[in-house]
């Protein structure tokens, strides 16, 4: 699988992400580095043991990382968790309802990346 291919099976814009990161080269080594990443599991732990504002934080970077990296379908919804997570008083029932999409845009890219990066 190319670059290109990675981007065109998450559903996301290969020449975007090309335009903000530059060369196919630099993009695989922030694939790389993001595959090895943590937030993602550390949502997923956090918001099952319901202590949501670490699940915000989680969330939060999540959707950075995602979206600086033209994840866009990821980067979307792990943005909707992180607004219903943020403040004081985070909405976890809400955030419960919003994190299957998160882990269904998070499986696209994961296995997508299992297929680039081997």
């Amino acid at each position: 699988m190319t670059v290109k291919e990675f981007y065109d099976t998450i559903g996301s814009d290969y020449n975007a992400a090309l335009a903000r990161l530059m060369d196919d080269a630099f993009i695989t080594k922030l694939l790389t580095r993001f595959k090895a990443d943590q937030n993602y599991a550390n949502l997923l732990a956090t918001m099952d043991g319901g202590d949501y504002k670490a699940a915000f934080t989680a969330a939060h970077t999540l959707k950075g990382l995602a979206l600086n990296m033209g994840m866009d379908g990821l980067g979307n919804a792990a943005s909707e968790l992180t607004e219903a997570l943020r403040g004081d008083s985070p909405d976890g029932e809400k955030g419960k309802t919003l994190l299957p999409a998160v882990v269904s845009e998070y499986k696209k890219v994961s296995d997508a990346l299992s297929a680039l990066l081997g």
